[in-house]
């Protein structure tokens, strides 16, 4: 299984970000190199029901750039499910636009115990439209299917765009483990917006 390395201080950061922000679901980025975090950009939630999706605005995402400039990269982007376990939705793997990020999901279900969990979310088009979908929370624009696999899950989708098209894609959903170690940041990290 893969692993992400997170100092103890951006651990905390995520869980008193999601708090704070519940609830609604918070949303952001972290650099680092080698699969170690090294830094948290907190980000703002612009989805259109911040209830119960994130979208990371565009000038948080585009710190990556800044990241990339220190010979760093944004290893993971984050966001909570205040009221939902920390696993991907179907909406979650329709915008895992970032195959080379870990998505982190904080989740605040159990109150007072809040559980950060690492995905891998790998998307794939399909030649085919998949059978045997649902619309995701009655959006008739996002249709999907959980399947559960021995060693990966993975979503059937199919994405309206506009004029009509279809898109169809399958999105692999693996565990990455996370890691939480007391080490010390070489670097500050960067202000919340």
């Amino acid at each position: 299984m893969q692993t992400i390395t997170l100092p103890q201080l951006i651990y905390n950061q995520i869980i008193a970000h999601a708090q704070a922000g519940a609830p609604d679901e918070v949303c952001g980025i972290l650099s680092g190199r080698d699969g170690v975090a090294t830094g948290l950009v907190r980000g703002r939630n612009e989805a259109a029901d911040p209830l119960t999706t994130y979208w990371v605005d565009g000038e948080t995402l585009l710190k990556q750039f800044d990241f990339e400039e220190r010979g760093e990269a944004m290893i993971a982007i984050y966001h909570s499910h205040p009221a939902d376990e920390a696993y991907p939705s179907a909406i979650d793997a329709a915008n895992a636009f970032y195959p080379d990020a870990v998505y982190l999901i904080c989740s605040l279900l159990q109150p007072g115990q809040p559980d950060l969990r690492g995905w891998r979310l790998i998307q794939e088009e399909l030649a085919e439209r998949p059978a045997q979908l649902q619309p995701v929370r009655g959006n008739p624009r996002l249709w999907a299917q959980h399947k559960h696999g021995q060693q990966e899950d993975s979503y059937e989708l199919m994405i309206v765009e506009d004029q009509g098209r279809e898109r169809w894609l399958r999105v692999w959903v693996a565990e990455v483990a996370v890691v939480v170690h007391n080490l010390v940041l070489s670097m500050q990290h960067a202000p919340d917006p």
